[in-house]
């Protein structure tokens, strides 16, 4: 269990997806609490810097982790969760079992294709499925690369790059931790090449017993939540300067 100075619990419901939380007292721990499917969410507060709150809408693309929460029995996933938690809108242009190339097609064909200035927050979470897939490295970060080049018209948006957690399902090989780092080490060395990314590390505190459901793959509401912690920090975090 990791624990943090300053900390605001914010309660998001189904119904508080989309415009400003509600704020809480402050809590002891930074573990969210989970209530049937309603996620209580421990997020830090903003640091010592300039900072300015991320607004309008946020637009993710990715797999089932966005596109079908209830799988692992969670209302919401957990970029409605921390869409809600800045008070931005959020757009979900995710299919299940996409890997990044299915992601990157997302990106950049299609009704879903990226236009800029459509929004100021992008959130991408393609990685577990590469990982399952066994999709060769080179051809992962290929498909990667050129996604992230299809933001680099002004005006830019942040981008969120979603480093993959380890699972449990058995033959997964997402289930080995050295999988994972291997992986995480390739992302962030294409995320280095684009000033505008930056990586979005949930790993510390992940609890695989408690944050995935049964299928050993899928997020649990207190999963959703510990990843829409990470996501709140890291685009709060985006907007710092010293």
């Amino acid at each position: 269990m990791r624990t943090r100075p300053a900390i605001v619990a914010l309660v998001l419901t189904a119904a508080a997806l989309v415009g400003p939380a509600l704020a809480g007292p402050p809590a002891a721990s930074a573990r969210p609490v989970v209530i049937g499917n309603t996620a209580q969410v421990v997020l830090p507060k903003l640091p010592a810097q300039s900072c300015a709150q991320p607004h309008g809408t946020l637009v993710a693309y990715g797999h089932s982790y966005l596109h079908s929460p209830w799988i692992g029995g969670a209302k919401a996933s957990y970029v409605s969760l921390a869409a809600g938690a800045l008070g931005m809108q959020v757009v979900i242009r995710a299919v299940d079992h996409a890997t990044t190339q299915v992601t990157e097609g997302l990106i950049r064909q299609g009704p879903t294709h990226w236009v800029p200035g459509t929004a100021e927050l992008v959130v991408i979470d393609s990685g577990i499925n590469d990982i399952q897939a066994r999709v060769p490295t080179a051809q992962w970060t290929a498909s990667l690369r050129r996604s992230l080049e299809a933001f680099v018209g002004r005006p830019v948006p942040t981008i969120l790059l979603v480093r993959p957690l380890r699972v449990a399902r058995i033959g997964h090989p997402g289930s080995d931790p050295k999988v994972i780092a291997a992986y995480a080490a390739a992302q962030s060395a294409v995320a280095g090449q684009f000033s505008a990314v930056r990586i979005v590390d949930a790993s510390a505190g992940w609890q695989t017993r408690t944050d995935l459901s049964t299928d050993g793959v899928h997020p649990t509401p207190a999963g959703e939540a510990h990843l829409a912690e990470a996501l709140v920090g890291a685009a709060r975090g985006s907007s710092c300067r010293p």
